[in-house]
């Protein structure tokens, strides 16, 4: 094989489509995996996200970062793709309220005396911050989506 051709090869790989979203599902998957991971290391920080009216803060915490950690994870192998995309955008759609929550109500946090993450309501500067969340959301579930067709299929 010349040289020229080896400097090919890297480039015709990325335009196989299997190949990049195989690459895709492995850099979403463990970004929601790594974000669940972060549900257990964090929990005053995702705790402080959940919205007042939700009863149990910390049962949301744990119950979302365990299904980011499983549903990101089987998101990476082909053969459980499909169903981990669906499930993913079930639970992008129940997070989503938060999401609302604190774009409504100014969400901010700080640390208090004893250092735990608390939520602060009307917090200053926060609106633009919350605003941009909502759409990202949309930009997330897009790129999830594509993931719930068959192989041939984008």
């Amino acid at each position: 094989m010349t040289l020229e051709r080896e400097r090919m090869k890297p480039r015709k790989v990325l335009q196989d489509k299997s190949t990049r979203r195989d690459i895709e599902a492995f850099l979403l998957g463990g970004s929601f995996a790594a974000v669940g991971v972060y549900h257990f290391i964090d929990q005053d920080f995702f705790e402080a996200i959940v919205p007042r009216w939700f009863p149990n803060p910390t049962f949301a915490n744990l119950v979302s970062g365990a299904a980011e950690i499983i549903l990101g994870l089987a998101l990476i192998p082909k053969k459980s793709r499909r169903q981990a995309a669906w499930g993913l955008l079930i639970l992008l759609v129940a997070v989503y309220p938060a999401n609302i929550d604190m774009f409504i109500n100014d969400v901010g946090f700080e640390s208090n005396e004893f250092g735990k993450t608390v939520r602060v309501e009307d917090a200053p500067d926060v609106r633009f911050r919350n605003f941009i969340r909502l759409p990202f959301q949309f930009l997330f579930a897009w790129l999830i989506w594509r993931h719930t067709k068959k192989d041939g299929s984008s």
